[in-house]
């Protein structure tokens, strides 16, 4: 169905996945990057002018774009959030204790897509970002600079997030081996936390709450 129907059939219940990927979710309105440039002010007015959004969701999205895009990107959709609307974003987690897992995820990463990441966010970023834009951050799963995993306030109300501690299936867990690669690329101190809360891969995963 056309985008623009979808919007005005939701009208009252405006959820977005951005850069679905190909990913559906009831309720939820997928769009892709040739339905949305998300850092285009004229093409988030033609959509969504006279509209409110209650939810959007960016899972894996916005490390393909560069810092101060991810900042025009925020900036841009206000005017179109309705009040305490979230913004969902999961990237991956330039604290994570793993380099294996860093290389693979990081700037120009090895993994599959890797190679246009833009930018390894960290918890800092996210808090820097929040504040500077006036939202307010909800930390939801994130490690701290010193490499301890945090996992708080999980809900999937505000979008389904498939690349965290309950729900990731992939690399780490098909294959042995490069769960030992990533196991055995963290610094002792740190493994335990892994068996501990039975994770394997993670993203930096917080809502952006528009006050």
């Amino acid at each position: 169905m056309e985008i623009h129907k979808l919007i005005k059939i939701n009208k009252n219940n405006i959820k977005i996945n951005v850069g679905a990927g190909g990913n559906f979710f009831e309720d939820w309105i997928s769009l892709e990057k040739n339905d949305l440039d998300i850092t285009n002010k004229q093409e988030w007015f033609k959509l969504f002018n006279g509209y409110k959004i209650k939810n959007v969701l960016l899972e894996h999205v916005a490390e393909h774009l560069y810092y101060e895009d991810f900042i025009k990107f925020l900036n841009i959709i206000k005017p179109y959030l309705d009040q305490k609307a979230s913004v969902r974003v999961a990237v991956p987690d330039g604290n994570h204790p793993s380099n294996y897992v860093k290389e693979l995820t990081g700037i120009n990463g090895t993994e599959p897509g890797g190679d246009d990441h833009k930018y390894f966010y960290t918890i800092s970023d996210m808090e820097i970002i929040a504040h500077e834009l006036n939202y307010t951050l909800n930390k939801i799963e994130y490690f701290t600079k010193d490499g301890i995993f945090i996992s708080q306030n999980i809900s999937f109300e505000n979008g389904y997030i498939s690349r965290c501690s309950k729900n990731y299936q992939g690399r780490f867990t098909d294959s042995n081996s490069e769960y030992k690669k990533m196991i055995d690329t963290i610094p002792s101190h740190l493994k335990k936390q892994f068996l501990k809360y039975e994770i394997s891969y993670t993203s930096l995963w917080v809502d952006f709450i528009y006050e």
